[in-house]
């Protein structure tokens, strides 16, 4: 299977918020089986065998090792020993840890799983990606949930680039809207992405380091403090040419 790799890592007072992505892309089915052998609880491999589209079983199974592995890391214990709960949204939580978020994402065979551990009270964490790619009624979207401003630099792109610049809109927003808990529901009533500054005192948001052809935020509310990356800049967004 794919390694999980860091796509980001922001300070929390004394804890931290790390964001990871694995690449289930061409895993075969018997290594998808194998891992969720190992890395699934009881429960998680009930609703596992229940699924029945190739995609959705991989993105489920790597999303929960990928969990599992950097809260056993965080913890000190072996992954399959980690509690781990949801919430009424479907949302992961692990109940004996009021100090921890989670927040899953994934999109065509890539997950990204974002982790704080030793958070300040309140905080609340969101993560997003997208393969980049056409989206229908994109315009039709952009005038349900996007700025007036967002929508103005929207239309400053042309070709692939619009593409690009509509997900990282787009990231921006739902990953908010996870870290607030409001799902799609609350996608519109998000602050203005476009003209917040990534560093605004109390929340603030971070592009990932992804594999090639997608995009992703990680959004951060921690009450109080600065959310600043602990990363180097990420690589300039690909060209038109070198999009898939």
């Amino acid at each position: 299977m794919a390694h999980p790799a860091l796509a980001e890592r922001v300070p929390a007072g004394t804890g931290t918020i790390e964001a990871w992505w694995a690449d289930g892309r061409g895993l075969p089915a018997p290594a998808v089986d194998a891992l969720a052998s190992t890395a699934l609880a009881a429960a998680e491999r009930r609703r596992y065998g229940a699924m029945a589209d190739p995609l959705a079983r991989t993105e489920f199974v790597l999303a929960r090792s990928v969990l599992r592995g950097a809260l056993g890391r965080a913890r000190g214990c072996p992954p399959a020993e980690v509690p781990l709960d949801t919430d009424g949204g479907g949302r992961p939580l692990v109940p004996d840890a009021p100090d921890t978020d989670v927040s899953i994402t994934h999109s065509g065979g890539v997950v990204a799983v974002a982790l704080g551990t030793g958070l300040p009270p309140g905080t609340r964490i969101g993560v997003d990606i997208e393969r980049v790619r056409p989206v229908a009624r994109d315009g039709a979207l952009a005038r349900r949930y996007f700025s007036a401003a967002e929508r103005a630099w929207l239309d400053s792109h042309s070709g692939p680039d619009r593409q690009r610049a509509w997900l990282d809109i787009w990231t921006r927003r739902e990953a908010w809207a996870k870290a607030l808990g409001t799902g799609l529901r609350g996608l519109s009533g998000v602050p203005d992405t476009h003209l917040v500054p990534d560093t605004r005192p109390g929340h603030g948001r971070c592009p990932l380091r992804l594999p090639r052809g997608f995009i992703g935020s990680l959004v951060a509310l921690i009450p109080g403090r600065t959310v600043r990356s602990s990363l180097p800049p990420p690589p300039k967004p690909l060209t038109p040419k070198e999009l898939p």
